[in-house]
């Protein structure tokens, strides 16, 4: 294997595992400390059933042959001087974790370097669609935007809801891709784009500029109403209980009553979009090096007197 093809290895590996999740806090407290080293002399058995996988990969990135290359880069790119100065850079990434700067980075330290490594690089997307609209003839509509729950948070803020209604089938298609950004408990430190819904619903009002439809399967915990006003351009979902009690899901997962009907909109969702990764862009810059986050202050605060 060309050194080149091993250190994109080592690149995909370490960003593979700078996103894994602490499914377990007990095991993270336990391990976390531990150096690479260290760790490796664990047995089989133990390092399978207990250890955390994102401590397990970052002890092996470590003994890659690539490992330092991929962590000087992370270095680098979070403003350390990992290549010139790899301990002291080392050295100083653990003193802005508030931690003893030993120059020899624990599994932690290590997961940790790659996760705001990967965060840093994080761009805003271009390739999901913001369409909003809906568009209304004799027999056939048409609604595209961003869901949104009113007074509430929904799931996935980035999401995109297409829905198609025929007057002549009486029915019309819901479909709903979302774009899931990660987070430090997240597998990968990438995007996700995947359908969450895809469903029929009945018309069972088409009157002028309005349609109200309900699902054709209304067998789930919750009922979902469309109420569309193509002339205000007001798209609403209503959600109500559809059981008595606490509904258990497809998944197994217990689904609690709704206090009071939940209440979504269709909308622009560029707003949205933006915020979303405006929080990203605000936490990552965190994730410098306190010296090159203090020499931005001063040259803003230079900028701003001049």
């Amino acid at each position: 294997m060309s050194p080149y093809r091993m250190f994109k290895l080592a690149i995909m590996f370490s960003i593979l595992f700078a996103g894994v999740g602490r499914a377990d806090e007990d095991a993270v407290a336990k391990y976390r400390d531990y150096l690479p080293g260290h760790l490796l002399t664990l047995s089989e058995d133990e390092r399978r059933s207990s250890v955390p996988m994102m401590f397990s990969g970052a002890a092996n990135l470590v003994a890659s042959p690539a490992g330092d290359l991929v962590m000087q880069a992370n270095l680098n790119s979070l403003m350390y001087d990992g290549f010139a100065d790899y301990d002291g850079a080392k050295r100083a990434f653990q003193a802005d974790l508030g931690e003893e700067p030993t120059g020899t980075l624990t599994v932690w330290q290590i997961h940790l370097l790659g996760y705001r490594a990967s965060r840093v690089n994080m761009t805003s997307v271009s390739f999901f669609p913001f369409d909003f609209g809906g568009t209304m003839t004799e027999n056939w509509a048409s609604v595209k935007g961003t869901v949104e729950i009113i007074d509430d948070k929904i799931a996935y803020p980035i999401n995109h809801v297409e829905i198609e209604c025929s007057r002549n089938e009486g029915k019309c298609e819901y479909r709903q891709i979302a774009l899931t950004l990660p987070d430090e408990n997240s597998w990968v430190q990438s995007y996700h784009v995947g359908e969450i819904a895809d469903e029929i619903y009945w018309i069972t009002r088409w009157e002028g500029q309005l349609i109200d439809a309900v699902p054709l399967n209304n067998s789930a915990c919750r009922t979902n109403q469309l109420s569309l006003n193509f002339d205000t351009q007001e798209f609403f979902e209503v959600a109500r209980n559809n059981t008595v009690g606490e509904c258990e899901t497809m998944l197994g997962s217990t689904l609690p009553l709704l206090e009071k009907p939940r209440v979504s909109r269709i909308v622009d969702g560029r707003e949205i979009v933006s915020a979303e990764f405006e929080a990203i862009s605000e936490e990552t810059l965190t994730f410098f090096s306190s010296s090159f986050r203090s020499r931005v202050e001063e040259f803003v605060s230079k900028a701003g007197g001049d």
